[in-house]
């Protein structure tokens, strides 16, 4: 699968500015064309006492056009910072979701989307987050963390493989990544050692004249974000794949696991497919 059709969501706060520049670099090494969204955040009636019966029309009306007015500042500094990062790249556009439910059907038409850990920036009584949006959408879905700064994305691609039917959908979304890349690693982190998948591993890749560190550690599940972590830092990993929930989604919930942990803190830029 080729990456032709980006999809990154940008918002005033200076965070998800700083995502800009990175994410127009990666549109570029990958040949593709990059749609800024901005997804309007929804009036917080519920902030209101008893949900705004207490004022007046006049009062309601009032604040609703003062939030109004903020959210299209926050909308004119978010186009204005991504078109002025975006301007050497030709083939980019803006566009305006007021909806969550807008911003999943676009993500599904995209060949990437691109979003910021934990809830995203959508107020009001719907709400989204990163983990949910990559349930949703039906495609990969890279997750930028805030403390990335102009650092680039995807030089470094480390790869996590255990063998499960989330880690192969992974890989395989992961492949324009891991062809552009300048360096790649997987690691395969397993309650046990599997040296004959591992020799696998580098066997598929030699195919395609790439050479490829295979980072083996056995670890328990549960030491597996700790394990992931350390391999991310001691490699200088730019882009950490992984498959979205490698357990029951119930288990994930009520043990934490290594999908849940790295969707809300990721150390690097995290690809992720289910």
């Amino acid at each position: 699968m080729a990456v032709r059709d980006i999809l990154v969501l940008v918002g005033g706060e200076p965070a998800s500015m700083r995502r800009v520049h990175p994410v127009i670099d990666l549109a570029g090494r990958l040949g593709a064309s990059v749609t800024g969204a901005f997804l309007r955040p929804m009036f917080p009636l519920t902030d209101y006492a008893a949900g705004g019966a207490w004022m007046s029309q006049g009062q309601l009306q009032e604040a609703v056009e003062a939030h109004a007015m903020v959210v299209d500042r926050a909308e004119a500094q978010a186009r204005q910072a991504f078109l002025a990062a975006a301007q050497l790249h030709l083939a980019a556009d803006w566009i305006v979701l007021d909806t969550v439910q807008q911003l999943i059907e676009r993500a599904r038409l995209s060949d990437l989307t691109i979003v910021p850990p934990g809830p995203l920036p959508e107020g009001g009584e719907v709400t989204i987050s990163a983990g949910q949006l990559g349930l949703a959408c039906g495609g990969p879905l890279l997750v930028v963390p805030d403390h990335l700064g102009e650092t680039s994305i995807g030089r470094r691609v480390l790869v996590c493989w255990n063998g499960s039917r989330e880690s192969a959908r992974a890989w395989r979304d992961a492949w324009p990544f891991v062809m552009a890349a300048a360096h790649v690693a997987v690691a395969a982190v397993r309650s046990r050692p599997d040296f004959d998948d591992d020799a696998a591993l580098r066997f598929r890749l030699s195919r395609w004249d790439r050479e490829v560190d295979v980072l083996s550690e056995p670890a328990a599940d549960e030491l597996a974000p700790d394990v992931l972590r350390r391999k991310v830092r001691d490699w200088g990993s730019d882009l950490l794949v992984m498959g979205l929930y490698g357990r029951p989604r119930i288990s994930e919930q009520v043990l934490g696991g290594v999908s849940q942990e790295f969707l809300t803190n990721p150390p690097c830029p995290l690809l992720i497919s289910h």
